[in-house]
């Protein structure tokens, strides 16, 4: 990895900490993926893309920015990435993996509440994840009741938007769901100052489509015999696929 410690503090992060998380990577990534026999290989380019998780993909974000884009971070595939796309936005996923920021979130949250948003709340606390630092606006989803109080909380660290899901699925929660994707793209116009046409949102379904079937391809081949791809593996591809250049992760 090359030396990104100035953008790292550009970013805001708290470097101390960050560095501690930095150093669990590569025992951890070791000893859940490297250590398998006979890996396909062109897991190379996602195991590069995790030996630079929080580098070189970071630097894209930045140089983005400063062109005068928007990075919108986000936690759940209810989030329409497409309507960000068509906006000449950028979607990333954002980190939630890791209980190293679980106690800062218990300060804030009830001890009680899911790992996973603790985590998720504790990065953006401690200021360990630069995904998060770089993200212009936080879109989060109403998928369970953690999270709506979450939510209301982050609102006091982080600019966030919240869409509210339909608990069924009925006529009116299509509305209902409808409503929230236009009102949706009202606001990451607002961000990005980008005008959302037909012909832009087409371009961007197209792109996000193909690398669904691009996923939706390599879950099949799981379904030959022998195998040619783990299960740890494939789970690596798809979470690369949160957070890497859609055009570049479905080439690869």
């Amino acid at each position: 990895m090359a030396d990104y410690t100035q953008m790292w503090t550009d970013l805001g992060l708290d470097m101390e900490r960050h560095g501690t998380l930095l150093c669990a990577i590569p025992p951890l990534y070791q000893t859940s993926y490297l250590w398998q026999e006979n890996r396909p290989q062109a897991m190379a380019y996602f195991d590069f893309v995790v030996s630079e998780i929080h580098g070189l993909r970071v630097k894209e974000l930045v140089d983005h920015k400063a062109k005068g884009g928007k990075v919108f971070g986000s936690f759940c595939v209810y989030v329409p990435e497409e309507i960000v796309v068509a906006a000449n936005g950028i979607n990333v996923g954002l980190c939630a993996g890791d209980e190293i920021s679980i106690g800062t979130a218990e300060q804030v949250l009830p001890r009680n509440t899911c790992p996973l948003i603790k985590a998720a709340f504790g990065f953006r606390l401690e200021r360990i994840c630069p995904y998060f630092q770089a993200s212009d606006l936080i879109v989060v989803e109403t998928t369970c009741d953690g999270k709506k109080k979450a939510w209301e909380l982050l609102t006091d660290y982080a600019p966030v938007y919240v869409m509210e899901l339909p608990q069924k699925k009925g006529p009116k929660d299509f509305d209902l769901w409808l409503g929230e994707l236009r009102a949706f793209k009202e606001k990451v116009e607002q961000v990005t100052g980008s005008r959302i046409t037909a012909e832009k949102l087409s371009q961007a379904i197209s792109l996000i489509d193909a690398r669904r079937a691009a996923l939706d391809r390599l879950y099949s081949l799981r379904q030959a015999d022998p195998v040619p791809i783990s299960g740890l593996d494939a789970l690596l591809v798809m979470q690369v696929s949160f957070y890497d250049d859609p055009t570049r992760f479905t080439q690869q």
